[in-house]
């Protein structure tokens, strides 16, 4: 289950969207460029850019991985970038194994989803699987030790 804070920060994120959506549907995708901007500063690096790390069903080059403790991304194309450095700052704001309980339909709640067309949410919510599933190999192979 996911904490207060978690919840919070997804409900603030949807009510941005949605304060955004209520001015234009063109400010949604004007904010996810500014956040893709930002994503070059503290993107995934390119060693980690590899096909493992990929988001096969994006339309641009998408990466996602767990790299110096937190989840970091790289997309080419400025609204995939977004949306990846949107993702990164909800799954970074829990513990990795609170991201365990971060799924697809939790992040459906974000209302962001609607405003994708449709093979940017696949990879949208194919990048929100990934991230689950890196979260939950580390939180079991630390367990193990």
């Amino acid at each position: 289950m996911l904490d207060d804070c978690s919840v919070e920060k997804i409900l603030e994120i949807r009510k941005y969207i949605e304060a955004l959506d209520a001015i234009s549907s063109y400010e949604v995708y004007r904010w996810l460029i500014a956040l893709g901007k930002q994503l070059n500063e503290h993107s995934l690096s390119e060693e980690r850019r590899v096909e493992e790390n990929r988001v096969t069903q994006c339309q641009a080059d998408l990466y996602v991985d767990i790299e110096a403790g937190e989840f970091r991304a790289w997309s080419n194309a400025l609204i995939t970038a977004g949306y990846a450095t949107l993702l990164a700052d909800i799954f970074n704001s829990v513990s990795l194994d609170e991201c365990t309980n971060i799924t697809p339909g939790t992040i459906e709640s974000l209302g962001l989803a609607d405003k994708l067309s449709m093979i940017r949410k696949a990879g949208f919510y194919q990048m929100v699987t990934m991230m689950q599933e890196r979260a939950f190999s580390v939180v079991n192979t630390n367990e193990g030790r």
